[in-house]
């Protein structure tokens, strides 16, 4: 599967010291001048290139190629030096083992210029990419400038006026380094080049003259300046990017790497995709394998198993309220977000504590330089991000959102309200070799009804998180350290009392390289957690509020060993070990799992196939089927849920940037626990009928099974998507026999696709298409299923750019079409909405 890192790779951060450059790479006449330091926003603190990722453990590290040897293209052989600049950009192609494949060229200046370059490129040599400390192949742009001779320097010596200033990006004031400022006066020309701190200085006639600025991707940039004899005159000149998109890649590889079924979402992916009103964890639902409850709640459904048993995290850390309520955005600021790893199932044993899938968000750590100021607003929220370097190389980051949908409510019912509100706070730093961050994050929900101009709460959730973290070592070799703190808060129904819980995860990671292609990964979680509960009246004893356990305490201990067999064949075996104790019940667990990849087939430049397969055995505490603060882990003494889940799969990933996958899998669940179960044909052990809290109590037996299909058009370009169709069923063993989940959809398809326009404009759309629900009869059996659902969105985005600061406005659509959805059977039973949200997000 690609990898695509969003890292800038120009041909001066190669040949920087702190990548340990050969010394006879240093640039002649006929080279691209090369920095002394790589370019401040991709260095941290200890010199090393940061590639964006966070503190998760075990997450790998790009480290880009390093030349072996001169990068020097020589003249043309019998061409005499060029009268003025001379640009050529090229693309290079460098493989596993560093060797150059392929020369494209991307900007031409004519013969022999081109084919100068073309034939010096083509026997570079690179220590090759690593991710993880594994080469990879990649392709990374290469400059190269052959420059006219410079003038005599008594005759620099005699121009009498000085142009002096800085190359700035328009709409970030970002330094904009190798930029050429060309002088043009009285038929004479004189040329210059930014450092990497976009600053640059010449000599000049006095009087009038031309300058230009030509820097590769950004619009040409012309002004008049008049030079006065004896003076010098300080300008900034600010060049417009040909295109603003935050995301641009430029390194493309293929990584070796074990996981079955993990699907890596970044970029426009995460925030430009219909539906989603740009919010990261959205986007999940738009996969194979997702189904909901209702399209406007976004808790997924993941392979025939309930919300309650699929991880829900950010950085490996739960989050217990994903999302504000009434449809409302997601808790976390979208940019805090890197990318989102989507497990539906075979995930590895780092996760342990869920039977269902594994939702992952992964934060960007802030770089030491790093100064934002993000502000949005739309119809139901405003938000707000802060960015600052402060002490030391410690950069902070304050972020907050007010949501008001009581606005949008009051059009329906004035007897309703609602409201919500989140923070986050986070510092990254470091320490020697190693990385810090403290990230505090938390939010707050209400809603209820308005009496006589009173609000009263029938609905009051917030959680609260502080998550600590250090990690230090290189990718073969790391030690990585968390512990998170978290209190927790619910209260339901107006006379109802609050559910409060505070918390406490230890978590250790250590990995060690054994020998070539060969790791070793241990590591140890811990969960404490102390529940109060508020006094029970005497019809809630025995209720579900009854069977939460005041405190509980676990501790896991895992290990894997990643390991590459051949080129490739690479296996992961691992196991995991949980242990949980409350006062009602200890509970042990054994998870052993195997992961293994193969690729079969390598076309170079054409196409690459993989097989993939796991199976593993998995367990978690009870959980409420919908993830809600303070009803995390019930009723242990009703045992573990466990599944068995087992997958197949194939992918061809093609060098035009398409990727088809095809995936089967089969898992059996046994025990199910705590479960929303609509079969009233069920009797309690006494022969009494069964109501809805004695079957969500009730033990069953699941199963599910499919294939999932997904064509991929990576985001690499103008056009990115995906086509993702399951084919899938989940049933549940009862009196009559094994029938369908009571969430069941056999059919599901989703298509997205996003287009890039000129002027910064983007435009996309999403068609989501899902089988009916099971329907049931008096006595429990099935009757049907309701009718299907098809859902279209629309998403229009335009950047404005100006000096120092950057618009975006966008309008994102959910079902421009008003199609009907069925909330039950009955012909009542079916909503019909459509929900327009206008914003506008203004960077600085």
């Amino acid at each position: 599967m690609a990898l695509i890192a969003k890292v800038l790779l120009p041909l001066s951060l190669l040949l920087a010291p702190g990548i340990a450059a050969p010394a006879d790479a240093a640039p002649d006449a006929g080279l691209v001048a090369a920095s002394s330091e790589p370019p401040a926003d991709a260095v941290d603190a200890d010199g090393t290139v940061d590639a964006g990722t966070g503190l998760t453990p075990g997450e790998p590290e790009l480290v880009p190629p390093v030349p072996i040897g001169s990068l020097h293209v020589p003249l043309p052989l019998g061409s005499p030096p060029p009268t003025e600049t001379v640009t050529v950009q090229v693309l290079l192609r460098i493989d596993a083992t560093g060797t150059v494949l392929n020369v494209d060229l991307v900007e031409g200046a004519g013969e022999p210029w081109d084919q100068a370059v073309l034939n010096a490129a083509a026997g570079f040599r690179f220590e090759p990419a690593r991710w993880g400390g594994t080469p990879i192949p990649v392709e990374i742009p290469f400059v190269q400038r052959f420059e006219p001779p410079p003038p005599p320097e008594e005759e620099d010596q005699e121009l009498p006026a000085v142009l002096e200033g800085s190359i700035l990006e328009k709409g970030t004031r970002k330094p904009v380094p190798h930029a050429e400022v060309i002088v043009e006066q009285e038929g004479r020309t004189l040329r210059a080049e930014s450092g990497n701190d976009g600053t640059f200085s010449l000599r000049a006639p006095a009087g009038p003259c031309r300058v230009e600025v030509a820097v590769p991707g950004y619009n040409r940039f012309v002004v008049r300046e008049r030079l006065s004899e004896g003076e010098r005159v300080a300008v900034r000149y600010l060049v417009e990017r040909r295109s603003y998109d935050p995301y641009e890649t430029i390194v493309i590889g293929k990584a070796e790497r074990a996981e079955v079924s993990r699907t890596t979402l970044r970029d426009r992916e995460l925030t430009r995709v219909p539906g989603t009103f740009g919010d990261p964890f959205r986007v999940v639902g738009a996969m194979p394998g997702v189904g909901q409850v209702f399209s406007l709640l976004s808790y997924p459904i993941v392979r025939g198993s309930n919300p309650g048993t699929t991880g829900i995290l950010l950085d490996g850390v739960r989050v217990p309220q994903l999302y504000h309520y009434l449809a409302g955005p997601g808790v976390i600021h979208p940019s805090f977000i890197d990318r989102v790893d989507f497990y539906p199932g075979s995930f590895p044993v780092e996760y342990g504590g869920y039977t269902g899938g594994i939702v992952d968000g992964i934060t960007r750590r802030a770089r030491p330089d790093e100064r934002i100021v993000d502000a949005g607003f739309d119809l139901t929220n405003t938000s707000v991000l802060l960015r600052q370097p402060t002490f030391g190389d410690t950069t902070a980051t304050v972020a907050g959102r007010y949501g008001y949908p009581g606005l949008l409510l009051s059009a329906f019912s004035q007897d309703s309200y609602a409201s919500y509100w989140d923070y986050q706070t986070r510092l990254d730093g470091a320490a020697g070799r190693g990385k810090w961050t403290a990230f505090a994050f938390g939010s707050y929900d209400e809603a209820g009804n308005v009496m006589d101009g009173v609000k009263q709460a029938n609905l009051r959730s917030q959680f609260h998180r502080l998550d600590l973290r250090f990690r230090q070592g290189d990718d073969d070799t790391y030690g990585s350290y968390a512990i998170s703190f978290g209190i927790d808060d619910l209260l339901a129904g107006k006379n109802a009392g609050s559910i409060r819980t505070l918390s406490a995860e230890p978590r250790i990671r250590w990995q060690f390289a054994a020998a070539e292609g060969f790791a070793v990964r241990f590591g140890l979680d811990g969960a404490f957690r102390q529940t109060e509960l508020p006094t029970l009246s005497p019809d809630q004893q025995g209720s579900a509020l009854d069977r939460i356990d005041p405190s509980i305490a676990s501790v896991g201990g895992l290990v894997e060993t990643p390991w590459r067999l051949t080129d490739s064949l690479s296996v992961i075996p691992g196991a995991r070990v949980d242990l949980y104790d409350t006062k009602s019940a200890s509970k042990a667990s054994f998870d052993p799992r195997l992961l293994w990849r193969w690729r079969v087939g390598e076309w170079p430049d054409e196409a690459t196939m993989t097989l993939k397969g796991g199976v593993g055995y998995y367990h978690q505490p009870p959980r409420f089927f919908i993830p809600i603060p303070g009803l995390d882990e019930l009723a242990l003494d009703l045992g573990l849920p466990a599944s068995v889940q087992s997958s197949l799969g194939t992918e061809v990933e093609l060098a035009t940037g398409y990727l088809f996958d095809v995936t089967t899998y089969f898992n059996w669940m046994d025990p199910i626990v705590l479960e929303p179960n609509f079969d009233s044909s069920q009797t309690t052990p006494e022969g009494d009928p069964t109501n809805g809290l004695d079957n969500l109590l009730t033990n069953r037996k699941g199963r599910s099974y499919g294939v999932e299909l997904m064509l991929r058009k990576m985001d690499r370009g103008n056009l990115f998507g995906w086509i993702a169709y399951t084919l899938s069923r989940s049933e549940r063993l009862s009196s009559r026999g094994w029938e369908a989940f009571d969430f069941d959809r056999p059919h599901m398809l989703h298509v997205v696709a996003g287009l890039r326009l000129p002027r910064n404009w983007e435009l996309g759309g999403r068609m989501q298409l899902q089988s009916g629900r099971p329907v049931r009869a008096g006595d429990g059996s099935l009757t049907g299923r309701t009718d299907p659902f098809t859902r279209f969105d629309i998403r229009i985005d335009k950047r404005a750019v100006y000096n120092s600061w950057m618009l975006d406005f966008y309008i994102d659509v959910i079902n421009v079409a008003i199609s009907p959805e069925a909330v039950d059977e009955s012909s009542e039973g079916k909503i019909r909405y459509m929900l327009p949200t206008v914003g506008f997000r203004a960077v600085l």
